[in-house]
């Protein structure tokens, strides 16, 4: 078993959620402002505000998910696929937002994203319920 398996998780997941609150703190400097990026309903607005969410939260599954993967009954090469799968979605989630808040043509990504997770939870799922593989 790989020690090293989960580490890349946690690591990256301290450091994304050290960039959430860092965006956090951007969006406070203007979150009174009534009409900042077009009103609280737009969807400008709406989707920056999405961004910051998915820093946060993402960080936290990151670093749950490396503290449960050394655990998780699998190769070590499915343990690898379902962490960067993880980290890639990380990453691509609340940038995706930011980009889709400037421009529509983004938000068609939003697959990247949502493959991605749905792989990292299928791996951990694998790994908590099967033999090893």
């Amino acid at each position: 078993m790989d020690t090293n398996i989960g580490k890349l998780n946690i690591g990256f997941g301290w450091a994304w959620l050290l960039l959430g609150i860092l965006e956090a703190v951007f969006i406070g400097l203007f979150a009174f402002q009534s009409d900042w990026l077009g009103g609280f309903v737009a969807l400008t607005r709406r989707l920056v505000i999405l961004s910051h969410i998915a820093f946060m939260a993402l960080s936290i599954v990151n670093i749950i998910y490396g503290l449960c993967l050394p655990a998780a009954n699998l190769s070590n090469n499915l343990k690898k696929t379902g962490s960067y799968c993880m980290v890639l979605a990380s990453i691509s989630m609340p940038i995706l937002c930011l980009l889709s808040a400037r421009n529509s043509f983004f938000q068609n990504l939003f697959f990247i994203p949502v493959v991605c997770f749905l792989i990292a939870v299928v791996v951990m799922i694998i790994g908590q319920f099967k033999s090893e593989i």
